[in-house]
């Protein structure tokens, strides 16, 4: 029998401008929770990460963030952040959210309902993470291939550490030990790779190959997981042994990835789904959602 740990995913589609909630028992999508009720501007929502009872949307068009409230299920609160919201997560009671044209991680308070605090990054920030325990940030700064390491309690101590070429995520792995990096060497003729980055010493362990334009990855305590986006597969990686285990043929443009349970979830931004890969069972299945699915959060 599967075990489900979540009951729900919600998945930006940034060129359709709203939330679809997909309910992981039936794996059907839900309801559509619509983003640009007068239709004249367009929002595109290309990150999401849950807050308390609400749900928080980076919308890299509209240059603001969308509040949804979960029981009402339509959003609720909106305010301006600034230029290309491209992703946002939630420490304590403050969203800390990066602008790609901003160069900048803007710190907005949940509670004031306002910015607080603009702490710079390098060229073109375009993913974030941070380790709660350690109370770290990483993002990653695609046209200045870099990543920049920011401690929450000492903002003034900003660390930018070079790695590949354009990297478009980096994260911790869950014991803060390592960051990861998609190296996905867009519009290069080679295939992209994952470093192994030492989060205390910022030295590369290691870089190992997997797919063509990786974008996105979900990192337990043993493996990583990889959308490759160039050639439409899914490259699992052995964090410990530092080398890819597998590669699976998922097809289209695979995009945002998370796992729950023995479940992997790809957004195939080309074909507009929502694909669920059985790491047991080694199948998959998938969903129509709506245009361009990129960022995902589990509730």
């Amino acid at each position: 029998m599967e075990v489900i740990f979540l009951s729900y995913i919600y998945v930006c589609n940034t060129s359709s401008d709203y939330i679809s909630k997909v309910n992981l028992r039936s794996f059907k999508e839900e309801i559509r929770i619509p983003l640009n009720l007068n239709k004249l501007t367009r929002i595109g929502p290309h990150d999401i990460c849950e807050y308390k009872e609400k749900v928080l949307v980076a919308n890299s068009y509209s240059n603001n963030l969308s509040i949804i409230d979960k029981a009402e299920d339509k959003e609720v609160e909106k305010y301006f952040i600034g230029m290309h919201c491209n992703g946002v997560r939630v420490f304590n009671d403050n969203a800390y959210i990066i602008c790609g044209e901003l160069n900048s991680l803007i710190v907005f308070n949940l509670i004031k309902n306002k910015i607080v605090e603009e702490i710079p990054c390098e060229n073109f920030p375009h993913s974030i993470n941070i380790h709660k325990q350690k109370e770290r940030i990483v993002v990653s700064n695609m046209n200045s291939d870099s990543i920049t390491l920011i401690d929450i309690n000492d903002k003034e101590s900003i660390m930018n550490i070079k790695v590949g070429t354009y990297p478009t995520r980096a994260v911790f792995t869950p014991n803060g030990r390592y960051i990861l990096v998609c190296e996905s060497n867009l519009g290069v003729s080679k295939r992209g790779a994952v470093s192994i980055v030492d989060a205390d010493s910022l030295r590369l362990v290691n870089r190992i190959q997997v797919g063509s334009a990786p974008v996105d990855i979900f990192c337990d305590n043993e493996n990583c997981y990889v959308s490759n986006f160039g050639d439409g597969t899914l490259s699992i990686v052995d964090i410990i042994n530092g080398k890819e285990t597998k590669r699976v043929k998922l097809g289209g443009m695979p995009r945002g990835i998370i796992r729950n349970g023995k479940n992997l979830y790809v957004g195939d931004s080309y074909n507009n789904l929502l694909i669920r890969y059985d790491i047991e069972k080694e199948n998959k299945k998938a969903i129509v959602i709506g245009n361009e699915p990129t960022g995902m959060t589990l509730c």
